[in-house]
């Protein structure tokens, strides 16, 4: 199946199991307090969203190719905030109207509590975690386990109170979407690990790209290692086992035709994660989980050529679209913009020299602070920039962004400035909880 047919059938199913509880409360609707009636909606599209959001974070191989990592994180921030408002809604809408259930029902209404208090304590711990200095291990252990007050708690309350759960139509409803959360939970944290842990990578290599940069080599332990686009993305697990992986993605910097299933990544040493790669020896054993990303050089809007635009370790997946464009023979043109510190950060140098005597590559670099006085490209890549070095008909060129928030934040008004459509762009701005 095409990746767009599966993306397209992702969002069909996604609405219909986010919207079900509420269509078939609407479609029973009791003449009884209006006030009610608009709680309980809220309270089952903000429990059923919270749920379904399983599907896109899980990484079912199924969709890996369908869908676009780097926004599926970003909405999934934005529909986790949003679940919350609509959860938060269902108590305070019976509050303000004085309609809150009492008496009888006060352990139902406690178990519903409990059950939102989960879903804030998620909402906040993903939004202030650098605040809070949650490492990222402690962060999804806590998020686990506020999953499963929300799921245990939130649901025993809805049928507990069994205002419109004693409809039969809306009880399926519930058990068919609780089925597949229960089944998508037991994939996502072990069956999927275990699919991992059959497939081991190793260290080939550490190579240091600069003082605190490096190219990680890995190739593939008693299997084949597995196939993957340029420009795509993977977790990373340095543990024993592939339970815990890295909180971010990394893209593979290496073609995508590397020999014998190698796979190459950039990283660079910010945080505790990342500090580690130094230290890895060859044969450490090393854990992959991908591939992931709908990015792909054979997608008809890239044939006419591409503009990548990179800031810093945003580079990464440069050199794999680079490398693999190189090692297919690809004559399209290539305008790479690249944006570093100087002379001494800047990377892969060597590797540059020799793509473009392979391929149609312009490459134009850019130092924010260069050492020699005469670089001809000093500061940063801006629209007067871009306009001087691409081609009459640019806005028909496909546009791909890696790097740093505000390289990126710049990027995008030099795009829009330019007026290429946003059709022709593809942006990374991974940034997970």
């Amino acid at each position: 199946m095409k990746p767009s047919t599966k993306r397209t059938l992702f969002y069909v199913i996604f609405i219909a199991m986010v919207i079900a509880p509420a269509v078939v409360v609407a479609l029973n609707w009791r003449s009884r307090n209006i006030w009610i009636n608009i709680s309980v909606l809220l309270g089952f599209l903000g429990m059923a969203l919270a749920g379904t959001q399983l599907i896109p974070v899980g990484k079912i191989r199924w969709l890996s190719d369908a869908l676009n990592m780097d926004a599926v994180y970003r909405n999934h921030h934005k529909l986790s905030l949003v679940s919350i408002g609509l959860v938060l809604a269902h108590p305070l809408m019976l509050y303000i109207t004085n309609t809150m259930t009492r008496g009888e029902e006060s352990l139902a209404v406690q178990l519903g509590e409990i059950g939102l208090f989960g879903l804030v304590f998620i909402g906040l711990t993903s939004v202030a975690r650098k605040k809070l200095k949650l490492g990222y291990t402690t962060w999804l252990i806590l998020h686990d386990l506020a999953t499963a007050i929300i799921l245990v708690f939130g649901l025993w309350h809805l049928f507990a109170i069994n205002y419109y759960m004693n409809i039969p139509a809306v009880r399926t409803v519930w058990y068919v979407l609780i089925a597949i959360w229960v089944l998508l939970i037991v994939y996502i944290r072990l069956l999927h690990p275990l699919s991992v842990a059959r497939k081991p990578f190793v260290v080939e290599s550490v190579i240091a790209e600069s003082k605190d940069t490096y190219s990680l080599n890995l190739k593939p332990q008693g299997h084949k290692g597995f196939k993957f686009e340029a420009g795509q993305i993977a977790w990373i697990s340095l543990n024993k086992n592939p339970f815990i992986i890295s909180r971010n993605p990394f893209s593979f910097s290496g073609s995508a035709l590397a020999p014998e299933g190698k796979l190459r990544f950039s990283i660079k040493a910010v945080g505790d994660f990342t500090a580690r790669i130094a230290e890895l020896k060859p044969g450490d054993r090393v854990y992959v989980d991908g591939p992931y990303g709908a990015f792909n050089t054979n997608d008809k809007r890239t044939q006419k050529g591409l503009v990548l635009l990179a800031g810093g370790i945003g580079l990464a997946p440069m050199m794999s679209i680079l490398g693999t464009l190189a090692d297919r023979n690809d004559k399209r043109p290539v305008y790479l913009f690249y944006g570093d510190l100087n002379e001494e950060t800047a990377l892969y140098q060597e590797e540059f020299a020799a793509l473009q005597g392979r391929m149609n590559l312009k490459l134009i670099q850019v130092l924010e602070k260069p050492h020699n006085p005469d670089y001809p490209f000093k500061g940063y890549i801006t629209k007067d920039l871009m306009a001087s070095q691409l081609p009459a008909d640019y806005k028909d060129l496909f546009y791909f962004i890696c790097g740093p928030a505000p390289m990126l934040n710049a990027m995008d008004r030099n795009l829009a400035a330019l007026e290429v459509p946003p059709s022709q762009i593809h942006v990374e701005r991974y940034e997970m909880a």
